[in-house]
């Protein structure tokens, strides 16, 4: 049994014919396989294989993680007989077929209860309006699988290793040619049961609407800067680039008024997210009160939600696809998910070296950002500890989009900023993509989904509301950056999150773009290419990302060469938004901010924080550092 903290609220309050409404199903039946219905993998295009999945101890039952990996959020990717039957573009293997998904890094499954077409971990059938798709999950960008000597180690909340960008590109040319060619067509239809002129035009129809749909989406989120593009590859999403364009291209249909999409991070882990006062990269989610559930509408609107951002009579908000009462329910669920430990499928840790390695971590002032929890602590909280971007010095992009990104505010022009706060204006002709996204999320939130009477939709769209504020454990948050408290203004964006370090192990690569492959490699220095011919010892300026097998002294992704496997991602730190720069305070470049015996800022005569660069880690140093962190 697992170590949930019930709680008793004044939510429950609320009759009893809402809390039975709110249970739309018994999920995964009354068994569940231990290996959650994971399927295992012969040998692949990069030479990875597992003969046996296990799973870590992280207080999930299977059928926590099997519930967490089918529920829907009410994301429309696909429609889902069109995705069932889609082939590949240059030959007949569906493109979700289990050796395709796993090329893309998507962790491949066996049939079960509610996954009965044997879908890859967090693609799930959602209905709206009577129609069904295939839609996106959590669980396909937080759930990974690290291979270590035949092992295939399953961790729940971990960052995928996925190159979601590849995925959909092959959608477009998948759906393009089915249509383009007439014996893919004919086997479409065919799959689709299309035995007439009519039938068969709805075929085409429907592919030609689907063909257009992803063909524009991957136009407006071509990872540009200037005239070069520089691919996501695995383990990588610019989600705020996508769901931003999917808020603006709402806001004036059919008229172009995008951002690039060109600010990859790694995906977040999601462990202790619920506890945190702010999430985000940049910490732009502020987790008390509805902040989690308005978060979590943001991300399915960019993950292929329905919806319009106009009004029809009596609607109070906005319609969509998306499921608000799933979407608490999946917070509250990892409430409980703890961070993964060290598994005995990897070699021991040294203990010894470890005990010596965590004097190293606090001698280069590690725990002065990276607050130590106890992970199975059902009252965890975690205060995040921000670093501008100056002070930490790492790539830029990602946090400047965020905080620049602007367009046309199309329908919301002359409405109100905030419906609650009508001082703080209007929208005028341009917005910051911002504020109109917490809009939109707003309005999705407060319309109730129809298909019910009113007296039945309203009320258990309040329970929804209540229930995620009520049982929310973030009451009340302060945006704690470079060691002080600071407004938490649209500015304060400029900076980066620094969280605890349990379970970073399982989450590499590192820094927010990715571009350290391992944590050995994350406390040397960045250096040019001509430093590192000559011999000096660096972070790496390309690697190749792509492959499962689990390096556990560096602890990060064993790397594997192109001659071997050509299909594997080059990771280059010298393209834009890729830089491996920052967060080099081991090695004497990134200085840290001087503290008083109180934990403040020293400032200096001119009032700015003091500073002050450490010595350079030694290599026996370095090596204890990386073996303390495998047992956190």
């Amino acid at each position: 049994m697992n170590r949930r903290n019930f709680k008793l609220s004044t939510a429950y309050l609320i009759p009893a014919v809402l809390v039975l409404s709110s249970c739309t199903y018994m999920s995964q039946g009354f068994l569940s396989d231990s290996d959650r219905s994971a399927q295992t993998v012969a040998a692949d295009r990069f030479g990875d294989s597992a003969k046996q999945i296990i799973y870590l101890d992280q207080n999930w039952s299977a059928a926590d993680s099997l519930w967490f990996y089918n529920t829907t959020q009410g994301s429309n990717l696909l429609p889902w007989d069109i995705f069932l039957n889609l082939e590949l573009a240059n030959s007949e293997e569906k493109l979700r077929s289990d050796n395709n998904m796993n090329g893309y890094r998507y962790l491949t499954q066996r049939s079960s209860w509610d996954n009965p077409e044997a879908l890859p971990v967090g693609f799930v059938k959602n209905t709206y309006q009577g129609d069904d798709f295939v839609g996106l999950t959590c669980a396909a960008c937080h759930t990974n699988q690290v291979n270590y000597q035949g092992y295939g180690i399953r961790i729940d909340g971990a960052p995928t290793l996925a190159n979601i960008e590849g995925l959909f590109l092959d959608i477009e040319s998948a759906l393009r040619g089915t249509l383009e060619t007439p014996e893919k067509f004919d086997r479409m239809a065919s799959a689709l049961n299309a035995t007439d002129a009519d039938s068969i035009a709805t075929v085409r129809t429907r592919l030609a609407a689907a063909l257009a749909q992803s063909a524009d989406y991957n136009r407006v989120n071509t990872p540009t800067h200037g005239d070069e593009q520089v691919r996501y590859g695995y383990a990588r999403l610019d989600a705020f680039g996508r769901i931003y364009n999917r808020i603006l291209g709402h806001l004036t249909p059919n008229t172009d008024n995008f951002n690039p999409a060109n600010a990859p991070v790694s995906y977040p882990f999601l462990w202790d997210t619920p506890q945190h006062d702010f999430v985000q990269w940049n910490g732009v989610g502020d987790n008390a009160g509805a902040g989690a559930l308005g978060r979590n509408t943001g991300e399915v609107l960019g993950v292929f939600a329905s919806f319009e951002l106009t009004r029809e009579k009596g609607d109070l908000g906005y319609r969509s696809s998306a499921n608000v009462r799933n979407l608490g329910r999946l917070e509250t669920h990892l409430e409980s998910l703890e961070s993964p430990l060290w598994p005995e499928a990897l070699p021991a840790i040294d203990q010894e070296l470890a005990a010596s390695g965590k004097g190293v971590f606090i001698e280069y002032q590690c725990h002065s950002c990276h607050e130590a929890i106890d992970r199975s602590n059902p009252e965890r909280r975690v205060i995040a500890q921000f670093s501008s971007l100056d002070a930490i010095g790492t790539d830029r992009t990602m946090a400047e989009n965020a905080f620049n990104y602007s367009g046309k505010s199309g329908l919301l022009e002359g409405k109100k900023l905030n419906a609650l706060k009508p001082k703080e204006g209007e929208f005028g002709a341009t917005t910051k993509v911002l504020p109109a996204l917490s809009k939109a999320g707003l309005g999705v939130i407060v319309e109730a989904s129809h298909g019910k009477p009113w007296f039945i939709r309203w009320p258990e769209r309040i329970y929804d509301v209540v229930v995620s504020v009520v049982e929310n454990p973030i009451k009340k948050t302060e945006r704690h950056q470079d060691f002080e408290i600071v407004s938490n203004g649209p500015e304060d964006l400029l900076a980066y999150k620094a969280r605890p370090l349990n379970g970073i192990w399982a989450t590499a690569p590192y820094l927010h773009n990715g571009s350290v492959p391992n944590l050995n490699d994350l406390f040397l220095p960045s250096c040019s290419d001509t430093e590192i011919e000559s011999g000096k010892v660096c972070r790496p300026n390309t690697f190749t990302l792509g492959s499962r097998e689990f390096d556990p002294v560096n602890v990060g992704f064993a790397q594997k060469s192109l001659e071997e496997h050509a299909d594997l991602f080059v990771f280059d730190t010298r393209k834009p938004s890729n830089a491996n720069v920052g967060h080099e305070y081991a090695v004497g470049v990134t200085p840290i901010i001087k503290l008083n015996a109180d934990g403040k800022p020293v400032k200096n005569a001119e009032g700015k924080n003091a500073q002050l660069w450490l010595p350079p880690i030694t290599d026996a140093k370095r090596v204890a550092l990386v073996e303390y962190l495998k047992t956190l």
